[in-house]
């Protein structure tokens, strides 16, 4: 056995032929295949609900003609790739061809995670741990969501900006806000640094001007403007229950849910004033990458945290960066960060999958999240760790 440190904070015991890279990757793809296995049989409650007649309405119709009116509360964005999924349909069932569309989109986000890695200097082949996260295969494996494409894009746009690349990143982020409005977890990150680049006012057109190309050819098949603009605002009004996140508003799901209605100005104070906070914190630190990293993460994790009426999965865009921390850079305090959220995330969807009338485990996730949050901030007022020690060796030795 041989003790490793990793950037003078954290101390691991591992057999020396475990420090192989090889042996690392094997590990990790043997339980990403092992954990996809056991969830991919399962039939979710929103499958039959929602995606699978989505799926047989365009086969119905087919995958053009379907878009010439409305059949759907998302936007058109997931609904292309539907469309492109139901070509196989006499090929594959409904449910299997939904969630290949699922985990396609989480090999995605493990790209979009590399290229983030890679921005800031670390090892971009590590963004492959995220296969094996629990919560990560549960999304595309077992509930067959779409978050991993509005969450990668938006996790290219954070690298983006990271990197200094701005097109690069407003693009992503127009992309990201055209699968679903939950990409606005990231704005306050990302209005911060285009004021502190002082980037020209013509480049903040750019993401509603993808949004809107986005939303361009289900227009032009005869989808209506209309009813394309008011697909969020639709969205929002639905589900009036104070949570069902693994944050603070789910004690008032638990236990006084009318009185919790009446409080919802709180919430959406809180997150004004934690997007200003993060906002004007980013504009000063544009060019120091772990600073823009921690902020990226605390933008990701803060809002869904404080936000009422959030949904199980919202922490996903949250957990994507946190791990994209903790590989960049590897301490005690980024690995606790990474674990602390997967393990809010992971309670919300076990609750939602098993204990949705008793939903007291998310309770304890909210506890998780919350240390998660005073963790990264208590980080940003600490000088960063080198990225050499990561750089010069595998993850693990």
């Amino acid at each position: 056995m041989t003790q490793l440190r990793i950037d003078r904070g954290l101390s691991l015991r591992v057999p020396a032929f475990a420090r192989s890279e090889p042996v690392q990757f094997v590990a990790i793809g043997s339980l990403a295949l092992y954990l996809h296995s056991l969830f991919w049989w399962t039939e979710p409650r929103d499958m039959g609900l929602f995606l699978e007649p989505w799926f047989q309405h365009i086969v119905f119709y087919g995958p053009i003609e379907v878009f010439s009116h409305p059949f759907s509360n998302y936007t058109p964005s997931y609904l292309y790739l539907l469309s492109m999924a139901s070509l196989a349909h006499r090929l594959v069932a409904p449910m299997f061809a939904i969630k290949l569309l699922s985990v396609l989109g989480n090999l995605f986000a493990v790209w979009a995670v590399s290229d983030l890695i890679k921005a800031c200097g670390g090892r971009g082949r590590y963004a492959m741990l995220l296969l094996a996260v629990p919560s990560f295969v549960i999304n595309a494996a077992l509930l067959a969501q779409c978050d991993a494409l509005w969450a990668g894009a938006c996790v290219l746009a954070v690298s983006g900006m990271i990197a200094q690349r701005p097109i690069k990143s407003l693009i992503w982020c127009g992309i990201a806000v055209s699968f679903k409005a939950q990409a606005a977890f990231i704005a306050p990150f990302m209005i911060g640094a285009l004021i502190g680049r002082r980037q020209p006012l013509w480049q903040w057109l750019i993401p509603p001007a993808v949004f809107i190309t986005m939303m361009f050819p289900a227009w032009l098949a005869g989808w209506p403007a209309w009813e394309l603009a008011m697909v969020y605002p639709g969205q929002a009004a639905w589900g009036d229950f104070p949570s069902r996140l693994a944050n603070p508003w789910m004690f008032g799901t638990v236990y006084a849910a009318e009185a919790a209605h009446e409080l919802y100005w709180l919430g959406f104070a809180a997150a004004g004033a934690a997007s200003i906070g993060i906002g004007v914190f980013a504009s000063n630190r544009t060019r120091e990458p772990r600073t823009m990293l921690l902020l990226a993460t605390l933008s990701a994790l803060a809002l869904p945290f404080v936000l009422p009426k959030m949904l199980e999965r919202y922490f996903f865009l949250a957990g994507l960066i946190s791990i994209a921390l903790a590989v960049s850079y590897t301490n005690r305090a980024t690995v606790f960060i990474a674990l602390a959220v997967e393990t809010a995330s992971l309670l919300s969807l076990l609750t939602y999958m098993y204990f949705y009338v008793d939903p007291y485990l998310t309770l304890v996730g909210a506890l998780f999240a919350a240390s998660a949050l005073i963790a990264t901030m208590t980080l940003l007022g600490h000088r960063g760790p080198s990225l050499s020690a990561v750089q010069q060796r595998p993850l693990l030795g």
